[in-house]
């Protein structure tokens, strides 16, 4: 098994198969079932054959997702060299990771903000008014009953009045989050036809609500402990 590069193309370098001969952007040729050294220039969209944008189609990431593991799980290669055994793992854990981070609404706005703004995206900090003062009170609520746990016991109605806060919290930051996903998908539906000044303003927009949703997520992660704790 061994790979060369080919021309650039919109997405990414061809990797040409030296088996066969034959082009490919992917791990693996399935001209002569070879596998293939992935382009560092294809990002994670391209890698599962996705479309670029805010919505994916789920059933779709995970049915390629699936597809390809098939040819670079780890397992398929035990009699393989050591070098392609090591290209095996490698193609393996970079696919997981592409895979799990397009699954997550989170992670998938961030990857495709640093796409976009080439560079990183920036780290939560400029919510909504809106959010950040749920998110202030409700955290005020949840140290509240952080205090309460740490005293190891009190009164079990104090503790059920607690649960349901929590329980009230947990579904209004739910709400809340479909709300953002619902936003998002509304600046999905024109993002593939847009360019120039009217993309940056998406994009733009599109940072704040991956603001929204770090905060939310925080928020609903903090909230499932106490849970656990106090149950």
């Amino acid at each position: 098994m061994t790979h060369d590069i080919l021309e650039h193309d919109e997405k990414g370098k061809k990797v040409k198969c030296l088996s066969c001969g034959s082009p490919y952007e992917g791990f693996f040729c399935f001209d002569c079932h070879s596998l293939l050294s992935f382009s560092g220039d294809m990002d994670y969209f391209d890698m599962l054959e996705i479309e670029k944008r805010p919505v994916v189609d789920m059933a779709r990431l995970k049915e390629n997702f699936l597809r390809l593991s098939e040819y670079v799980h780890p397992d398929k290669y035990h009699n393989s060299s050591q070098e392609i055994q090591e290209l095996a793992l490698k193609s393996s854990s970079l696919l997981n990771k592409a895979y799990s981070t397009l699954k997550d609404p989170k992670e998938r706005i961030r990857y495709l903000i640093t796409l976009e703004s080439d560079r990183e995206a920036p780290v939560s900090k400029h919510a909504s008014a809106e959010t950040m003062e749920f998110f202030i009170e409700a955290s005020d609520v949840c140290n509240e009953i952080d205090r309460y746990v740490k005293k190891r016991g009190g009164d079990e109605t104090l503790r059920q009045g607690h649960l349901k806060k929590l329980s009230d919290l947990k579904k209004e930051t739910g709400e809340r989050w479909e709300g953002v996903l619902s936003e998002i998908a509304v600046l999905d539906k024109e993002w593939l036809t847009q360019s120039g000044d009217n993309k940056k303003t998406k994009v733009r927009r599109l940072i704040v609500l991956s603001h929204e949703l770090s905060y939310l997520s925080k928020l609903q992660s903090l909230i499932d402990e106490l849970i656990v704790s106090i149950s």
